[in-house]
């Protein structure tokens, strides 16, 4: 598997704490093998001699761009802004572009998606029709286009009271794109609170991977292993002070290298 680390650790609001090749030297220095490039970093509407410095940047340091995240919700509506995007996607490498939409707008965005040779990619999340790895199975059959794909997280999947074992990921077997983690503590105890599809409040608090014994790291990376998958592992912190950032990025590489 391979290591990659998200823009959204430098993400603030609607800009980036890093420039891009700031970011991607980042990355470089604490081993990651690829970036998740957010809405902030770039979009439908970056300067083509952005994207080319990038790319030039990218080949450089030897990084690949795991995914791209498409700024707000893809409502179907915009298609030729979303398959122009997914151009650019494609001439960077990268594996898929995130998504958030209704379920018949995800279907069409993977049919836009298509010609580009890229996925379209879905972060499994409480409160939603990818909550749970049933709904999530249930949902892609539904989409039915080859190139949806979901991105299991742990602490979703903890809060939505999913059971982990080595072969949870069956259902998703041929729709499991990539991954992404985050370290959180689930329980009533949490300082944050969302809430599960059926209403039901669940609590969770941000706490190093370090700190993290909740979390069943060794049988979730089993259990993506029993399915063939192979792909990139996204660390998905949210935004850090800037005094911090090198810590963070540093000692999230360390706790989840041996992992791969």
């Amino acid at each position: 598997m391979k290591l990659s680390l998200s823009g959204r650790l430098v993400e603030n609001g609607g800009a980036s704490d890093l420039s891009l090749r700031a970011f991607l030297e980042l990355a470089v220095r604490n081993g990651y093998d690829a970036v998740d490039l957010r809405a902030s970093q770039v979009k439908p509407d970056t300067l083509q001699a952005t994207i080319d410095a990038l790319a030039n940047d990218l080949a450089e340091l030897g990084l690949e761009v795991f995914e791209l995240q498409y700024a707000g919700g893809f409502e179907g509506d915009d298609a030729a802004v979303f398959a122009a995007f997914a151009e650019r996607a494609a001439s960077l490498g990268a594996v898929g572009i995130r998504v958030n939409g209704d379920v018949p707008a995800l279907g069409k965005a993977a049919r836009l998606a298509a010609p580009a040779g890229v996925n379209v990619l879905y972060q499994m999340h409480t409160g939603g029709a990818f909550e749970t790895i049933a709904s999530a199975a249930q949902t892609i059959e539904e989409i039915g286009e080859p190139n949806f794909g979901v991105l299991p997280e742990p602490a979703n999947l903890m809060m939505a009271s999913e059971t982990f074992s080595t072969d949870m990921f069956a259902p998703l077997a041929d729709h499991v794109f990539g991954v992404h983690v985050q370290t959180l503590l689930v329980g009533d105890q949490g300082e944050n609170t969302l809430k599960l599809a059926d209403g039901t409040p669940v609590s969770y608090s941000r706490v190093p991977f370090a700190d993290n014994t909740q979390t069943p790291w060794q049988t979730f990376f089993d259990a993506l292993r029993a399915i063939g998958f192979d792909g990139h592992v996204n660390e998905l912190e949210p935004h850090q002070d800037p005094a911090i950032l090198e810590q963070t990025a540093a000692e999230a590489a360390a706790f989840l290298r041996p992992l791969l």
